[in-house]
């Protein structure tokens, strides 16, 4: 059974590729915006504290865009959240909160 820290989601914005809150904690994933530059990009989540984790999902962008994505059920990462995008891409912004197990 899980237990949340609060009932509290946060967000965080990444610049470059790397780990969302606690490296190897797990978390629940809500949300995930994905903003490209003048070429559309590639964001990755990994289940895990790399891009040598295992592949959840993409989420491909659009030119000039912010694509967003809600997974709503928050996704679980049970080793880490890790999220690797291009250099297309300009920011990932992601809701998610740390869980127990």
């Amino acid at each position: 059974m899980f237990f949340a820290f609060g009932p509290e989601i946060g967000y965080q914005v990444l610049t470059t590729s790397g780990v969302v809150g606690d490296s190897a904690k797990p978390q629940a994933l809500y949300a995930a915006a994905c903003k490209s530059g003048g070429t559309a990009g590639t964001a990755t989540f990994f289940d895990g504290t790399s891009s040598l984790g295992t592949v959840v999902y993409d989420v491909q962008g659009t030119i000039n865009t912010t694509v967003f994505n809600n997974p709503s059920i928050g996704q679980v990462f049970p080793k880490g959240l890790y999220v690797s995008f291009d250099s297309n891409v300009s920011r990932v912004t992601v809701w998610s909160r740390q869980i127990l197990t």
